[in-house]
């Protein structure tokens, strides 16, 4: 799998311009004729992304008038508009596209929504993974029977009986409340407590481990020498490589500030931003309170 020069994932191939592409920092390159390490020109572009699902609707109904809604299709001006002028006027029996055509919109003549894996960002390594899963599936969910005409919603998925997508076939939102807050006790995760994520990140991989490691130890340090109760209810997780280790070309690492203490957990963080030397070499310090994603 080829990946990025600039961030640590694999890129997409876009079959109309045979490119590989990153979706992170839009570094592309032509997509390659043979196998980087081995030289063999048995090459396979598997995945299902916004073009191989618009190749195989059109391949399955001909005769539908079909509009893809991706980051390619919308990147220029206007050309979201368009896309959904063409949808609200009736000239579109179709409609693909990411996650950016599961908010908002407002069409009464949609009566049928399908979801293709459905349940592929359960497994991301995030806290709110299942919660973005139960958000995504109820707001595309609200897009059909929004009209007299009624409608159907079709969910594929591997994992039917996750009480994300139980919940949301069900539209109970107290229920999948109920058993994500137990899923987030034992391990401490909001809303149990308040959580910063401290990123630091670097163009050299070294450099942005051992600024994050100094300003762990910084904070511990601060830490010990408050009184004997802050100290207890303030704890640091880390330091460690972020999920996406690499992003726009800067190596990053984080550690987590947890705390119930909303307080507690301000004053510590404000110590480390006014007190924390960041090394030089373009090392960057972010403070992210209340972080919505943790890649």
């Amino acid at each position: 799998v080829e990946q990025c020069l600039n961030c640590s994932i694999s890129l997409t191939y876009h079959r109309a311009a045979r490119r590989i592409i990153c979706h992170h920092c839009r570094y592309d390159a032509p997509a390659p004729e043979r196998c980087p390490r081995c030289g063999s020109r048995d090459l396979s572009y598997r995945g299902l992304g916004t073009e191989q699902v618009e190749r195989i609707t059109v391949e399955t109904f001909p005769s539908a008038r079909i509009a893809r809604m991706d980051v390619d299709t919308t990147s220029g001006k206007w050309a979201h508009h368009r896309i959904l002028d063409r949808v609200a006027k009736g000239d579109v029996d179709i409609l693909l596209g990411t996650q950016m055509i599961a908010k908002g919109l407002d069409f009464p003549q949609v009566t049928l929504v399908g979801v293709v894996n459905a349940d592929v960002g359960i497994h991301l390594p995030d806290f709110r993974a299942s919660e973005r899963t139960f958000q995504l599936l109820s707001q595309v969910a609200g897009r059909a029977g929004r009209g007299k005409l009624g409608g159907e919603v079709l969910i594929q998925t591997s994992l039917p009986d996750h009480y994300a997508i139980q919940a949301a076939v069900a539209h109970d939102f107290i229920a999948f409340a109920e058993r994500e807050t137990v899923a987030r006790e034992t391990p401490c995760y909001p809303p149990h407590l308040r959580m910063v994520n401290v990123i630091l990140s670097s163009p050299d991989q070294r450099a942005t481990a051992k600024s994050a490691e100094a300003g762990a130890a910084w904070l511990r340090r601060w830490l010990r020498g408050r009184n004997a109760e802050e100290s207890k209810v303030v704890e640091l997780v880390g330091p460690a490589p972020a999920p996406i280790e690499r992003l726009h070309g800067r190596w990053r690492w984080h550690f987590l500030v947890r705390s119930p203490s909303p307080s507690a957990i301000g004053r510590a963080v404000r110590a480390l931003i006014d007190g924390f030397k960041v090394p030089g070499g373009d090392v960057r310090l972010v403070v992210d309170r209340d972080p919505v994603a943790l890649l």
